[in-house]
């Protein structure tokens, strides 16, 4: 990754970097190193002890570790398979790296503080008649990403797919290709959540084959 030179007295350089996740203070160390090692005060920052130890070579995202749980809520707030959003993740695309999370820590904010459509709207800067459909997108996602075993967070993914399907007003053979389409997706997303538990599918075998008994009526009619 490039380094960035540094226009900031030293003081507000590190004021800054101690407000920082530990996430983003990686960012930081990866841009900014070849500045921050000749500042003394950092010294004080005891989580960035290793700042001497940084290896170019070193990615903050570690691809083998898998999505964390805000990306997980950004794929499927905003569409994508898991393994398609993967993909975009630790190549300096900021949109996925930080946009996406950011809209996803909005709206969880939102929720948790009970905001209004208008300042959810100024939040996520986008047109007040937009914001329903973007608290119902979160809401799914969170439902899915959330559900108790890898198998039930299928059934509701699948469940919401051919629901939208449905909706779509397609009849007959496109209706049918359609549906596969969106179980294929979720089958993906699925594979790509068993390998980040290290887990097979045959542990889930009996879970899939059972009825699901849970409420949807909190999303139906959105």
């Amino acid at each position: 990754m490039t380094s960035v030179q540094l226009d900031m007295p030293e003081a507000q350089i590190v004021a800054s970097v101690q407000h920082l996740s530990p996430r983003a203070k990686q960012a930081v160390m990866q841009m900014l190193v070849p500045e921050l090692a000749e500042l003394a005060m950092l010294d004080d920052l005891t989580d960035l002890d290793d700042l001497a130890d940084y290896d170019e070579e070193y990615e903050f995202w570690d691809e083998e570790a898998g999505m964390t749980h805000q990306q997980l809520l950004a794929a499927e707030t905003f569409h994508y398979s898991y393994a398609n959003y993967a993909d975009h993740l630790g190549i300096g695309n900021i949109r996925f790296d930080q946009l996406m999370p950011d809209d996803v820590d909005t709206l969880e904010q939102a929720e948790q503080e009970g905001w209004d459509d208008a300042r959810l709207a100024e939040a996520l800067e986008v047109e007040e008649s937009q914001v329903p459909d973007w608290r119902e997108s979160y809401r799914r996602a969170k439902f899915v990403v959330d559900a108790p075993t890898p198998a039930e967070s299928f059934r509701r993914g699948v469940r919401f797919s051919v629901q939208d399907a449905l909706d779509e007003g397609l009849t007959s053979e496109k209706l049918v290709e359609r549906i596969v389409g969106q179980v294929c997706y979720r089958a993906a997303d699925l594979a790509y959540v068993l390998d980040m538990r290290d887990e097979r599918l045959g542990q889930y075998s009996s879970a899939l084959r059972e009825e699901s008994g849970v409420d949807y009526s909190a999303f139906e009619g959105n």
